[in-house]
């Protein structure tokens, strides 16, 4: 197989560019016939554009472009632009290159028969809920309201994940200036104190010996301890990466202290507000599972998930296979009860999204003012301990000088 680009018209007289994997010529010009396309030029594809092919197939697109994506495909639509038309001005507003070059070739496919769900799937950027998404809004003809609806999830999602990411900044950074301060005191402040305290006789306390000690084997091992750092931090990612490490880091995120409940918290609002998402653009419940376990970024709870679907495969209801999980809180499930009998489980599962966002919302802010302290304390506990250590045998000399 190998890598051709192409440049070819339209019926209707546009120019198409593009890449496509085939094991010869003949079989992009069979794909060219197919889509009603006229070839202009087929070349074999240069290792830039191989490159630039595979990357974009290997990643995703973030969730403020894929929001801002669906909300402009949203408002063209409602403005009555056929789709066909409103991703090619998209395409050209778009300040993110990947996505824009997806959303141009999505617009040549449109363009040539292929639906708005089928060219998004082949070009692999997108997240597969959204691509499911905007075929069950084509088949029941509901496209603008499933792009609107899309576009506020993923408009809460990213606004929860910039919350969360902005509430972790302030600790990070005083941690790291809390270290950098303890070795650059080590490494360059104490030895200077050193030579004094030896040359004054004076009997050293436990904790300014430590310190000495400390600072004696960082300036003699910086570099194996650098080197052993960054094998440590390396191989952590790596473990991270496999499906056990996963696993280990999903059960981790659960566990925490405050962060476990943030964490239920995000995860009970992603599984409703997706559910309430997927239910309303008419996908069957069995399904909706199916996609709300592959997007609620949990491994252990993804289970729990597919336990759920397995459960209701079996007989049982919505209810009883979520109380049976033993993750949701109890209002949740009473809330999943509610929603069964009186048949309208998606709005319920709308409303309790909505609840778990501000519940989320206080848990941040909860936890910003519960870090900001501690953040103060651990700063105060290791400069009085540095202080204590440095100025505790200088008042030991003081006083064998006054003797």
């Amino acid at each position: 197989m190998a890598v051709y680009s192409y440049e070819a018209v339209s019926s209707s007289g546009k120019i198409v560019r593009s890449t496509y994997e085939a094991a010869d010529r003949e079989g992009v010009l069979e794909m060219l016939k197919e889509k009603n396309l006229y070839p202009v030029k087929i070349d074999l594809a240069t290792g830039i554009e191989i490159k630039t092919k595979f990357a974009r197939h290997r990643t995703t697109i973030n969730t403020r472009d894929i929001a801002f994506f669906c909300r402009q495909v949203s408002a063209l639509l409602d403005a009555g632009i056929p789709i066909a038309d409103a991703l090619s001005i998209i395409s050209q507003q778009i300040a993110n290159k990947k996505l824009q070059t997806a959303v141009a070739e999505i617009s040549d496919e449109v363009q040539t028969g292929i639906s708005f769900s089928e060219a998004m799937k082949k070009q692999g950027v997108f997240p597969d809920l959204l691509v499911h998404m905007i075929a069950s809004g084509e088949v029941s003809g509901t496209l603008n309201f499933v792009m609107r609806r899309m576009a506020e999830d993923y408009e809460k999602e990213y606004s929860m994940k910039k919350k969360i990411s902005g509430a972790m900044v302030y600790p990070i950074l005083i941690m790291v200036v809390a270290i950098c301060a303890v070795v650059f005191v080590i490494t360059s402040v104490l030895p200077r104190f050193v030579a004094m305290f030896e040359s004054s006789g004076v009997e050293l306390p436990l904790a300014t010996q430590m310190l000495i000690n400390l600072s004696e084997f960082i300036r003699g091992n910086w570099l194996l301890l650098l080197l052993a750092l960054g094998l440590m931090v390396y191989f952590l990612i790596r473990f991270v990466r496999t499906s056990e490490g996963r696993f280990w880091l999903d059960s981790l995120k659960l566990k925490l202290p405050i962060i476990g409940g943030l964490n239920k918290k995000i995860i009970s609002a992603r599984f409703t507000r997706t559910l309430s998402s997927l239910l309303k653009s008419g996908i069957p419940l069995m399904q909706s599972l199916e996609y709300v376990a592959a997007v609620v970024g949990n491994k252990i709870i993804r289970g729990k998930i597919i336990n759920i679907k397995e459960d209701i495969s079996k007989g049982a209801n919505l209810t009883d296979s979520v109380r049976k999980a033993k993750f949701f809180e109890p209002v949740l499930i009473h809330m999943v009860k509610i929603g069964e009998d009186s048949g309208k489980l998606d709005e319920v599962m709308e409303n309790t999204a909505r609840i778990y966002d501000d519940e989320v919302d206080s848990s941040v802010q909860g936890l910003t003012s519960i870090i900001e302290p501690l953040m103060i304390i651990f700063m105060a506990v290791v400069v009085g301990a540095l202080v204590f250590a440095i100025i505790s045998p200088m008042f030991d000399m003081a006083q064998t000088l006054e003797m």
